[in-house]
C-alpha cells in the first residue's frame, strides 16, 4: 500500500505542478471540471445513490453548475467572490455538527437528500476558489501552490505528531486516528511554512500578520473538511470514496481537506486585502 501511494504521488505531483503553472486558463478550467466531476460521482455514492443513471444525472447537474460558474468568472467576478465567500462561511456551520459526534455514535444511513445538496457546496467551493486563486494578482498560481503545500504539510505533520504524541482523540466516533496533538503538530508545521512563505511573497508587515493568521485558520478548516468526508463515509459504511488512485482511494479521499480549505483560504485572502 505504501509503495503504491508513493508511486502514485511521484507521478501525479510533477503533473500537478506543471498544470498549475503552465496550463492556459481554458485548460485549467477543463482540469478542474474533470477532477471535480469525478469527485461528484464519488459523492453521489456517499449520499446513497446506487443506480448509475441517478449518479450520472447528479454529476451532470454539478458539471453544468461548475461550467456556468467558470463561464461567469470573467464577466461577473464580484458574483464569484460572493459565491466562495458564502461557501467559506457555510463551513463555519459544520463545526457544531461535527462536535455533536464527540458523544454520539455515527449510524449507518442510506439515501439522504441533504447529503446531495451539501455535495453541491462541498464540490463547487474548491472549484470556484481554485479558479479564483490561480487568476488573482499579484501571485496567481503561487497562491494555489502554497495552498496545496499548506494542506500537504498540515496532513503530514499532523500524522507524525499524532503517531508520536497522540493521546487525546479529536473526534473518535468520526475519525479514530485523529488527535488534538496531531492538530497541534499540523498547526506548528504550517506556522513555520506560512512565516517563510510570507517572507517569500514580500508582504507588508500588516499583510504578513494577516497571511499567517489566515493560513492557520485554513489548517483548522482542512481538518474539518477531512472529518466531514470521514463522517459521510462512516454513514455509508465505506472505507474509501473510490479506487481511481492506486494506494490513495478516490479523488474525494485526496481532496477532502481541500474542500473546506480552498474557499476559506480564498475568503481569508480577500477579507485581508491580499487580492489585488
Amino acid at each position: 500500500m505504501l509503495k503504491q501511494r508513493m508511486i502514485t504521488a511521484l507521478i501525479l505531483a510533477p503533473l500537478l505542478i506543471w498544470a498549475i503553472f503552465s496550463l492556459p486558463e481554458s485548460g485549467f478550467v477543463v482540469l478542474l471540471l474533470t477532477v471535480f466531476s469525478i469527485a461528484a460521482w464519488e459523492w453521489s455514492r456517499l449520499s446513497g445513490l446506487t443506480q448509475p443513471g441517478s449518479r450520472l444525472f447528479y454529476v451532470v447537474i454539478l458539471f453544468v453548475v461548475m461550467g456556468v460558474t467558470g463561464f461567469a468568472f470573467a464577466s461577473h467576478p464580484l458574483l464569484i467572490d460572493i459565491l466562495y465567500l458564502a461557501i467559506g462561511g457555510l463551513w463555519l456551520l459544520t463545526l457544531p455538527g461535527l462536535f455533536y459526534y464527540q458523544h454520539h455514535e455515527v449510524k449507518r444511513s442510506g439515501f439522504n437528500l441533504f447529503k446531495l445538496l451539501a455535495g453541491i457546496g462541498i464540490i463547487l467551493g474548491p472549484f470556484v476558489a481554485l479558479l479564483v486563486l490561480r487568476h488573482r494578482e499579484p501571485f496567481g498560481p503561487q497562491w494555489v501552490m502554497y495552498l496545496l503545500l499548506l494542506i500537504w504539510l498540515a496532513d503530514s505533520a499532523a500524522y507524525f505528531a499524532g503517531r508520536a504524541f497522540g493521546r487525546h482523540k479529536l473526534l473518535y466516533n468520526v475519525s479514530p486516528g485523529k488527535s488534538w496533538e496531531g492538530v497541534a503538530g499540523g498547526l506548528l508545521g504550517c506556522l513555520v511554512l506560512s512565516v517563510v512563505a510570507g517572507w517569500w511573497f514580500e508582504l507588508s508587515m500588516t499583510h504578513y500578520i494577516w497571511f499567517v493568521a489566515v493560513s492557520l485558520v485554513v489548517v483548522l478548516f482542512s481538518v474539518a473538511g477531512d472529518l466531514v468526508e470521514s463522517l459521510f463515509k462512516r454513514q455509508a459504511g465505506m472505507k474509501d470514496s473510490g479506487h481511481i488512485l492506486p494506494g490513495h482511494g478516490g479523488i474525494l479521499d485526496r481532496i477532502d481537506s481541500l474542500t473546506a480549505a480552498a474557499p476559506v483560504f480564498a475568503s481569508g485572502l480577500y477579507l485581508a486585502g491580499l487580492f489585488a
